[in-house]
């Protein structure tokens, strides 16, 4: 098993905010033929701005790119969780089996789950996923907002069996005073 695992929300892509980027860089580019036809001369937009055309597409492409290779993997979830006969499966096997890393997976998973594709919930012991039992999210008091993938370590080596609250300090949900897995997101909470 290892010895680090925990729900990042940037380790999975499902994150397209360079459209936007994408769409003003079009916009501006756009405006520069406009004022290039209107002969405007609006701080010299119209002798530059349709070269961000460029980086529009390459953010456009890049970006449906990675649309296309998230939605690949969901599926792939989706179909491996299908297939199982058995309703509590090792994240470490279901990655080894799908070739995804262990945090983009747990990562995907939450994702289904806010989609409304997939109810499961983490075995607080032993960290395995139990299929089709929901978890209610209770969020701590305490919780303000996951740490950084820089402190994620720390956070984790720090953690001891006297848990403050006994809560995650990833997604902030209340667990068992046991616990050595996040029911709700999976993360290892003790070594």
């Amino acid at each position: 098993m290892t010895k680090v695992r925990y729900y990042y929300k940037k380790s999975y892509k499902g994150n397209y905010s360079a459209f936007s980027t994408a769409f003003v860089f079009t916009f501006v580019g756009i405006l520069s033929i406009i004022f290039q036809r209107m002969n405007i001369d609006f701080i010299g937009l119209r002798h530059w701005g349709y070269w961000l055309f460029i980086p529009a597409f390459f953010m456009f492409t890049g970006t449906i790119g990675e649309m296309i290779n998230d939605n690949r993997m969901r599926n792939a979830v989706l179909a491996y969780v299908s297939t199982q006969t058995r309703n509590k499966i090792k994240v470490e096997t279901m990655s080894k089996e799908l070739g995804i890393r262990e945090n983009e997976l747990i990562r995907i998973l939450f994702h289904l789950r806010i989609k409304g594709k997939l109810q499961y919930k983490y075995d607080a012991q032993s960290g395995e996923v139990i299929i089709g039992e929901n978890v209610q999210y209770q969020k701590s008091e305490t919780f303000n907002k996951s740490p950084n993938k820089h402190h994620a370590e720390q956070i984790i080596a720090s953690l001891d069996n006297n848990k403050i609250e006994y809560y995650c300090p990833f997604c902030g949900h209340k667990n068992p005073e046991d616990a050595q897995f996040c029911i709700n997101c999976g993360s290892k909470l003790a070594f």
